[in-house]
C-alpha cells in the first residue's frame, strides 16, 4: 500500500539533515561570504560610522550668528578691552618702579665719579703741598694722600661693577690713575735727596692728571647724570596707560550701550561695575603717575641738584688747593696756575651761591663764610710771594696751625663733605620713596581689571541665558 501525505514533517534517519528547499538560505548564522578563521571579526560588533567633524568656520558661524551670537562677540571684546588695560596699565607702574631704582643706582654712580674727581684733586693738593717742605712730607699729608689714593682705587673697582657700561672708560681712567702715582713717586723720592728735578716730575704729574684723567671722569659724570635724568623722564611716563585706559572705557560704555538698546534692559548691574572699576583703576594709575612725577621733580629741582653742586664744590676746591702749591713750586713761573686758581674759586662760589632749597641755606652760608675764610689766607700767601718772600710764602702755605691756610681750607673741606652726604642720601631717599606704591598700585591696578573683565562677562551671560 503506498504512503500517503500526511502533512507530518518526514521521519529521517538520524543523523541525517532534512532536505532543504531549492534556493533556500544555510541555516548556518554566518552570513555567506564571511572569513569565520580564527582572529576574524564580526562585522556586527564594529564602530557605527562617525559623522564627519563639522568645521571651524560652521562653528564660529553657528557661535556668533544672531543677536546671542553677536552678544558673545560684544562680550569678549569688551572683557578684552578691560584685562589688555590692567596689563598696560600695571606695566606702566611697574616700569615706572624700575625706572626709579635705576634712576637710584645712576644717581649714585655720579657721586661715586664725583668723589673720584675730588679724590684725584684732593690727593694732589697734598702730594704738591707736602713737596714745598721739601724732604719728607709731614705724616698727617701724606697719611692723607695715602686714604685719597686709597679711596680712588677702591671706588674705580665699585663703579665698574655697579655700572659695566662704564668698564671701558673706568679702565682708561685706572691707567692714567696709575701713572700719576707713578709720577708722584718718583717725584717724592728726588724731593727726599734734594733734587730739582722732584719739581719737574711732579709738575708733569700734575698735568697729567689734569689732561688725561679728569677728562675721563667728566665724561663719565656726564653720562651718568644723563642717564640719571632718562630714568627720571621714564619713571613718569603715562601716555600707554592713559590711552589704553581710555580706549578701555570707550569699549565698555560702547558695550553697554549696545547690550541696552538689543535687550531693551538699560540696568546690567554686572557690566556697570566693571565699568566703574575700570574708571576706578584708571584714576588710580593716574593718581599714582603724578605723584611719581611730583616727587621726582621736587627731587630733580632740589636734593639732586644740590648734590651735583656740593660735588662739583668739592672738586674745584681741591683744584684751587692743588695750584696755589703749583703756584709756589714754579717759583716765580706760577702765573697759569694762579690764573687757574682763581678760575676754579670762581667755580666753587658760584655754585655755592646756586645751592637752592630750604635744606641748602645753613650749608650754604656756612660754606661761604668758611670758603671767604681761605680765600684771605690764600691772598695773603700770594702777597708773600709776590713781595719776593718766596720762602715765608711757602712756611705759610704749608702751616697747619689755627689762621694758616691749610687749616682754613680743611674745615671748608670738612662741612662739605657733610653735607654731600647727607645730600646724597637724601636724594636716595627721595628717588627710591615712590617706588613702593608705584609696585603696589600696579597689582591694585591688574587685579581691578581682570575682575572687571569678569563681571562684563557675567553681566552680557545674564542676557544670553534670556534667549535659551
Amino acid at each position: 500500500m503506498s504512503q500517503q501525505s500526511t502533512g507530518a514533517p518526514p521521519i529521517t534517519s538520524p543523523g541525517t539533515r532534512p532536505a532543504q528547499a531549492s534556493g533556500a538560505p544555510a541555516p548556518t548564522g554566518t552570513p555567506t561570504g564571511t572569513p569565520t578563521g580564527p582572529g576574524a571579526r564580526d562585522p556586527r560588533l564594529a564602530a557605527p560610522a562617525v559623522p564627519p567633524r563639522r568645521g571651524l568656520r560652521r562653528v564660529l558661524r553657528t557661535t556668533f550668528t544672531g543677536t546671542p551670537g553677536r552678544m558673545r562677540l560684544v562680550a569678549a571684546l569688551v572683557a578684552l578691552a578691560a584685562a589688555v588695560f590692567g596689563v598696560i596699565g600695571s606695566q606702566t607702574l611697574w616700569t615706572s618702579s624700575a625706572a626709579l631704582e635705576r634712576a637710584d643706582h645712576n644717581t649714585t654712580q655720579v657721586v661715586r665719579v664725583q668723589s673720584i674727581y675730588a679724590d684725584l684733586l684732593r690727593a694732589d693738593a697734598d702730594a704738591t703741598n707736602a713737596f714745598l717742605a721739601g724732604g719728607l712730607e709731614k705724616p698727617v699729608q701724606r697719611a692723607d694722600y695715602d686714604a685719597s689714593i686709597g679711596r680712588v682705587a677702591q671706588t674705580i673697582a665699585e663703579a665698574a661693577e655697579a655700572q659695566p657700561a662704564d668698564g671701558a672708560a673706568l679702565g682708561a681712567l685706572n691707567q692714567q690713575f696709575q701713572t700719576y702715582t707713578a709720577l708722584v713717586e718718583q717725584a717724592r723720592a728726588y724731593n727726599r735727596q734734594g733734587l730739582p728735578v722732584g719739581a719737574t716730575y711732579l709738575s708733569n704729574a700734575s698735568a697729567g692728571l689734569r689732561s688725561g684723567a679728569l677728562p675721563i671722569v667728566t665724561a663719565l659724570n656726564q653720562a651718568n647724570t644723563a642717564r640719571t635724568a632718562e630714568e627720571f623722564d621714564l619713571s613718569t611716563r603715562s601716555i600707554w596707560l592713559a590711552v589704553s585706559g581710555g580706549v578701555a572705557l570707550l569699549v565698555l560704555f560702547g558695550g553697554l550701550i549696545w547690550l541696552a538698546r538689543r535687550t531693551h534692559r538699560y540696568l546690567n548691574v554686572p557690566v556697570v561695575v566693571g565699568v566703574v572699576l575700570v574708571l576706578i583703576a584708571l584714576v588710580v594709575g593716574a593718581t599714582t603717575v603724578s605723584q611719581v612725577a611730583n616727587q621726582i621733580s621736587s627731587v630733580r629741582s632740589s636734593t639732586f641738584t644740590a648734590t651735583l653742586d656740593l660735588a662739583t664744590i668739592r672738586s674745584a676746591a681741591f683744584d684751587a688747593k692743588a695750584n696755589e702749591s703749583l703756584t709756589l713750586i714754579a717759583r716765580g713761573s706760577g702765573t697759569a696756575f694762579e690764573t687757574s686758581w682763581a678760575s676754579q674759586s670762581k667755580v666753587v662760589t658760584d655754585a655755592i651761591t646756586d645751592l637752592g632749597g630750604a635744606e641748602a641755606v645753613a650749608t650754604q652760608s656756612t660754606l661761604s663764610t668758611q670758603w671767604a675764610v681761605y680765600i684771605k689766607a690764600h691772598q695773603a700767601i700770594r702777597a708773600l710771594d709776590d713781595g719776593g718772600e718766596w720762602q715765608l710764602a711757602v712756611n705759610a702755605a704749608g702751616a697747619t696751625g689755627a689762621g694758616s691756610a691749610n687749616a682754613a681750607f680743611a674745615t671748608f673741606s670738612d662741612t662739605a663733605t657733610q653735607a654731600l652726604t647727607v645730600s646724597a642720601a637724601t636724594t636716595s631717599d627721595g628717588v627710591l620713596a615712590p617706588r613702593t606704591v608705584s609696585t603696589f598700585a600696579g597689582w591694585a591696578l591688574l587685579l581691578i581689571c581682570l575682575v572687571a573683565a569678569g563681571l562684563t562677562l557675567r553681566g552680557f551671560g545674564q542676557r544670553l541665558e534670556e534667549y535659551r
